[in-house]
């Protein structure tokens, strides 16, 4: 809820995407045979997603954030 959003001075946004699944088999093609590189910026868990999203905010993340359970 956006006031429990506000309880942890984060933002909130609704987003909502359909996946392909035809898309998604050629993305992960190109990434398993080395033509599509992910540069990955760091790694976080779950637990830190407040840190991965000041990162992300203050343009410091050079590459995608990848949060964990």
């Amino acid at each position: 809820s956006a006031e429990k959003a506000k309880e942890f001075g984060v933002a909130v946004a609704m987003v909502q995407m359909m996946p392909k699944p035809d898309q998604l088999a050629e993305i992960n093609r190109l990434v398993e045979s080395g033509k599509l590189k992910v540069r990955v910026a760091t790694v976080l868990p779950l637990a830190e997603v407040k840190k991965a999203h000041q990162l992300s905010a203050a343009g410091h993340a050079d590459g995608k954030i990848i949060l964990r359970p």
